[in-house]
């Protein structure tokens, strides 16, 4: 009687199994949908300790997290409290970017200037009201350093946004008086190139030479960090209205999407010749920055 129903004991054990597999496997679809659901949100201030100017001046910072992806940064403007200093005030700095979960309390932040040429990816990780931000790659063309960040729980949006808006006019202004962020690390074949213009501002001149003077007044204008070394792209959202371009000292080669980027549509031209054309006046050089400080920017460097 027992050797007939010997068969129980296996049948048992692999209900039992399959039972802890489903209950393992609904565990993990659990914690990934905990993770998937971590955000950021609200003001973040940068801890004062690494706010302070080259002459010790007290410059905060701050964060504003939006629960869908998208993140404003902002440096106002102040004035200088070193009576010693060489500088009477300290321009701010404004950015936009995206940020997005990766888990376990960890987060990827990307971020551009919102006039300038600066654009950073760095990893964040939240921990209580505490928002610590890690020093980007050693490579990176722009530097970040790592720095805490702490919850203001009572800063409004629109706090933020009156900050943030002096921040731009600022950044801008110091754009005007100073001339575009150079690279922190700068490998690029044009670093040396006299006509020192930046990639995002040639991507308008190229636009304009390709598409006539009156493309670059349509706004919506998309410029895009590829992958491969000192490789752009600017256009207007779709295939054929974009262009890639490739810098080579003070040579650009401009391949066109609506021929599907082919080497039968490609074009080279002198930086120093486009920069003589489109960018040599004050009036010119006004226009192209009104439209460059407008341009969507994505980095794709990293991906």
């Amino acid at each position: 009687m027992n050797f007939k129903h010997k068969w129980i004991i296996p049948l048992l054990l692999l209900i039992t199994i399959g039972l802890v597999g489903c209950s393992g496997k609904q565990g993990k679809e659990a914690t990934n949908a905990q993770q998937d659901k971590q955000v950021l949100s609200g003001v973040y201030k940068t801890d004062d300790k690494y706010n302070k100017t080259d002459d010790g001046t007290l410059q905060p910072s701050y964060w504003y997290f939006k629960k869908n992806g998208k993140l404003l940064y902002c440096t106002p403007q102040v004035n200088s409290t070193n009576q010693n200093s060489d500088t009477d005030f300290w321009y701010g700095e404004a950015d936009r970017g995206t940020w997005k979960s990766l888990g376990n309390n960890m987060f990827e932040l990307k971020m551009h200037d919102v006039y300038n040429n600066n654009y950073y990816t760095i990893k964040a990780k939240l921990n209580g009201n505490k928002l610590h931000t890690y020093a980007n790659s050693r490579n990176a063309k722009y530097e970040w350093s790592a720095d805490d960040n702490y919850k203001q729980p009572d800063m409004t949006y629109s706090d933020f946004m009156d900050m943030f808006n002096k921040a731009k006019d600022s950044d801008q202004k110091d754009i005007q008086e100073n001339g575009y962020a150079k690279p922190d690390n700068d490998s690029s074949s044009n670093s040396d190139d006299s006509s020192n213009i930046d990639p995002k501002t040639l991507g308008i001149l190229i636009l304009e030479k390709a598409r006539g003077a009156e493309s670059i007044n349509t706004g919506d204008i998309e410029y895009m960090i590829m992958g491969k070394k000192n490789d752009y792209q600017i256009g207007f959202g779709t295939k054929d209205g974009t262009l890639n371009y490739v810098i080579d000292g003070d040579q650009v080669t401009v391949r066109d999407g609506s021929y599907d980027y082919s080497d039968d549509s490609a074009k080279t031209y002198s930086i120093k010749d486009l920069v003589n054309e489109y960018y040599n006046s004050s009036s010119d050089k006004s226009k192209v920055d009104s439209v460059a400080s407008e341009v969507n920017t994505t980095d794709m460097s990293d991906q």
